[in-house]
């Protein structure tokens, strides 16, 4: 019997139809995804960084990973006050996502308020992280899963960056 290296199984026995499903096709193929409708809160989210975030931080995060259902998906959401500051999304790369959202913020925001982001899935490598945090974000969301989440952890405490974990990918094609 052969063995597979992170191979994961999902028990879907138990598995209802919705009515909100998501149809999109693409040639030959259809891909149908449920609605990505549930609103979070802090109790969603564990903070995972040595620097907690103040009330202001945590609505500003939440904010952002509540924007990040509605962006296509490599989605990078960045905010301040409650607002959003920059968008990137539909990249094949989520660095890539982060520049246009960067880009974005710098281009239409004057002022420099706190800036937060959130990304619809984790951090593959440390590289978006990184570029987020040179760009001033003093604080992330984004769900775990990935097999470098430590190093992002540890990025993030080098840092004096606050990241917070979500158990929830929005992934939306």
């Amino acid at each position: 019997m052969m063995r597979k290296r992170n191979l994961r199984l999902i028990n879907s026995s138990n598995y209802t139809l919705k009515d909100d499903l998501k149809f999109t096709s693409n040639n030959d193929e259809i891909l149908v995804q449920s609605g990505d409708i549930k609103t979070f809160n802090i109790k969603d989210f564990k903070i995972v960084s040595k620097k907690k975030p103040n009330q202001s931080q945590i609505k500003n995060l939440i904010f952002a990973f509540n924007v990040c259902r509605y962006v296509k998906s490599n989605a990078i959401v960045l905010a301040s006050n409650e607002t959003t500051a920059g968008i990137g999304s539909g990249q094949p790369s989520r660095l890539d996502s982060c520049k246009i959202a960067i880009d974005k913020m710098n281009k239409f925001i004057k002022t420099k308020d706190e800036i937060v982001a959130a990304s619809d899935a984790f951090f593959p490598f440390v590289d978006g992280i990184e570029k987020l945090v040179q760009s001033g974000v003093t604080a992330v969301i984004q769900p775990s899963g990935s097999i470098k989440d430590k190093e992002i952890i540890k990025f993030a405490n080098e840092t004096n960056t606050i990241l917070i974990f979500s158990k929830t990918r929005h992934f939306r094609h």
